[in-house]
């Protein structure tokens, strides 16, 4: 009996997958639901309620990578109609001259190899770049996986790619920069033990077998504003916002091919 109940649940994921990714029409929202009582870990986040907090860190520092200019607030992560809005103001706020958000799954729910799905629309705005990304649950530097990095003066153009250390101890880099729409669009990562495949709406734009992370991650969500790549902000953009549709993640663990 038990093993036909996991076998049903097995299904119910691959339908889901195959209903969320293929057949969802833009705009429509549906409550997404997981077998609770099986006590399998995955994270399915529709956003069509508050965000779930068994899940997510709301990120609250001034702090940041790369030079960035933004102060980190809770107020500008909000889930409004359906959708996760992360939103960067120009705004005194401890120190900054701008404020943003940014949540992430760290020492929540954290895994090794699986199967990442999402849809987003990136923020719009020069000295912007909207990404999702995923750092190793042990603090470590390095690794890094990119999903997606969008610069906000770039929105028809995505980055996808990997940071880590070689045999020596060297810093490499893998990316890709390839076109996209500047509206919503379905990314799915498929990581595995011997390789990384991203896909954005079905089609293939980044694979590799070279330096594959063996270790758990975290998903980072976040808009960042200023810093060493995009450059300084343009004020007149601003608030300019970030929005996710849905996020999904299936542990390897789980079965699901």
């Amino acid at each position: 009996m038990k093993k036909r109940i996991l076998k049903l649940f097995f299904l119910f994921i691959i339908f889901l997958f195959v209903f969320v990714t293929f057949r969802r029409p833009a705009g429509k929202k549906y409550d997404i639901k997981v077998f609770k009582e099986l006590k399998i870990s995955v994270l399915i986040e529709d956003f069509n309620n508050n965000l779930n907090k068994n899940y997510w860190n709301i990120i609250d520092k001034g702090d940041n990578y790369n030079n960035e200019l933004e102060y980190y607030r809770p107020e500008n992560v909000n889930v409004k109609n359906g959708f996760l809005e992360i939103e960067a103001k120009k705004e005194d706020f401890n120190n900054h001259q701008y404020t943003s958000g940014s949540i992430n799954t760290k020492d929540k729910f954290e895994f090794l190899y699986g199967k990442i799905i999402f849809k987003a629309k990136p923020a719009v705005g020069k000295g912007l770049i909207s990404a999702i990304w995923l750092l190793p649950a042990d603090d470590s530097a390095l690794p890094e996986i990119d999903l997606i990095e969008v610069l906000g003066t770039q929105n028809n153009h995505t980055w996808t790619g990997m940071h880590y250390f070689d045999s020596n101890l060297i810093q490499q880099s893998k990316f890709i920069t390839y076109p996209c729409n500047d509206g919503f669009s379905v990314y799915e990562m498929d990581w595995k033990k011997e390789e990384i495949k991203v896909y954005r709406d079905n089609k293939l734009i980044f694979e590799t077998t070279n330096n594959v992370p063996d270790k758990k991650m975290y998903l980072i969500i976040n808009l960042s504003v200023g810093g060493d790549w995009p450059g300084d902000p343009d004020d007149s953009s601003l608030p300019s916002s970030f929005f996710l549709d849905y996020v999904i993640i299936i542990p390897e663990e789980i079965g699901v091919k």
